[in-house]
């Protein structure tokens, strides 16, 4: 196990006209230290922070491609809950729900991914939880899904029960000569089996209309006390809610559109919000792209956003959380990337912040400068001091890095 600090090198963005208001170049950033648990990954497609042995503190949950492994809280100590061999490789995507309703978090897992194979379905399996430690997780399972990318659950319809949201990334037999525009992605859930039911029920919310769906959100983005499904693709940023029995969609943002016949749209997202009460989307454009960039509600309650471009010096932008880090109430957004565009724009974690009262204008924090190729990132308060921590997992490079939120004490 290596601990090491990282420098905090600061980079301001001024990306629109400053308003009268103080600033965040007001405060100091908090400071971070980085601690690496793990150098043994394949690809760490996705991170968890989930209580898996019970004790009631997150630990790190990585989806590797072969394998799924936690890490516990507080010693870091690797654990397998899936060993090689047991799904079809590659592992890519994970969610908890206790699905039996034993009072154990299970995970829901995705499998089989093939890349841009669009002919060759993956699997959807639930794993469940053992209840004791040591013990082995039973695996069941589920349906599969051509493309399976993404998944997500929470109580879409408003029934009080949860549902299984699945996000497959690319349509049924199409191609990159093609652009992947040949068909459309399905965009769909399963509904948990309940009693002596065991069949998991496929319902669509979006078959038509949306292509290179590369991730999805659940957050009830308007306050009607309901959740919405947001989704990132070639059409930008969408999202949906069930409304008098049918599934209908509010465009937040286009993303970008200025290659229409190549990697466009938006790739990722996820929500936060300001102290004000406004909403933030976060994203990367286009797919796969070199921009973060914030849609900023233009008033409580009124569904329109803003765009505002926080970074173009990205390359392969592939993780984005949305968090208040430094306790302002203004959540913080954190950006990951997974390949070098320059000596001086290299991989790694980078945080923004609002730099004016009226969110036009953001800086830029760079958490980690080349030391992690980021595949996903995650946010919680691992040590229960009340300020939020980062994980992030590698790609390229392979590892679990833990950011320490330590405030504005000096690094130890």
């Amino acid at each position: 196990m290596t601990c090491m600090r990282v420098s905090l090198c600061l980079f301001v963005l001024l990306v629109a006209v400053p308003s009268g208001l103080a600033t965040a170049q007001d405060r100091p950033w908090p400071t971070f230290e980085t601690q690496e648990i793990d150098r043994s990954l394949t690809v760490g497609y996705a991170v968890l922070l989930q209580d898996i042995n019970e004790d009631r503190r997150p630990d790190i949950v990585v989806v590797d491609s072969r394998r799924l492994i936690w890490f516990e809280n507080p010693s870091w100590r690797l654990h397998t809950i899936l060993g090689e061999g047991t799904t079809k490789p590659d592992n890519v995507c994970i969610a908890p729900l206790d699905v039996n309703g034993d009072g154990h978090e299970d995970l829901i897992l995705g499998a089989g991914w093939r890349g841009f194979n669009t002919r060759e379905p993956g699997t959807l399996q639930w794993l469940e939880h053992p209840g004791r430690p040591g013990a082995s997780w039973r695996v069941h399972p589920i349906g599969e899904v051509i493309s399976l990318h993404r998944i997500r659950v929470g109580d879409i319809d408003g029934d009080g029960v949860k549902e299984l949201v699945v996000a497959p990334l690319l349509g049924p037999g199409t191609t990159r000569r093609g652009n992947f525009m040949q068909r459309p992605v399905s965009l769909f859930y399963y509904e948990i089996p309940s009693g002596s039911d065991r069949s998991w029920r496929r319902e669509t919310i979006d078959s038509e209309s949306l292509h290179v769906m590369h991730n999805i959100w659940l957050d009830d983005l308007n306050g009607n006390g309901r959740l919405e499904v947001l989704t990132a693709s070639y059409e930008g940023v969408r999202s949906y809610e069930l409304v008098g029995g049918r599934w209908s969609f509010v465009r937040i943002g286009a993303g970008d559109q200025s290659r229409p016949d190549r990697e466009r749209g938006a790739s990722e997202v996820k929500t936060g919000r300001l102290a004000d009460g406004r909403r933030l989307v976060a994203t990367i454009e286009p797919w796969h792209g070199d921009k973060a960039v914030v849609y900023v509600q233009e008033g409580v309650g009124i569904q329109r956003y803003r765009r505002i471009v926080l970074d173009d010096r990205l390359r392969q932008g592939h993780a984005v959380w949305c968090a208040d880090l430094d306790g302002d109430g203004n959540d913080e957004i954190v950006i990951g990337s997974r390949q070098h565009l320059s000596e001086t724009e290299r991989y790694g974690v980078r945080v923004y912040r609002v730099a004016s009262g009226d969110a036009a204008k953001w800086e830029r924090f760079v958490l980690d400068h080349g030391g992690m190729a980021c595949e996903d990132l995650a946010v919680d308060d691992l040590d229960g001091d009340g300020r939020l921590d980062i994980v992030a997992v590698g790609r390229a490079t392979r590892n679990v890095r833990i950011y320490w939120n330590r405030g504005q004490e000096r690094s130890r």
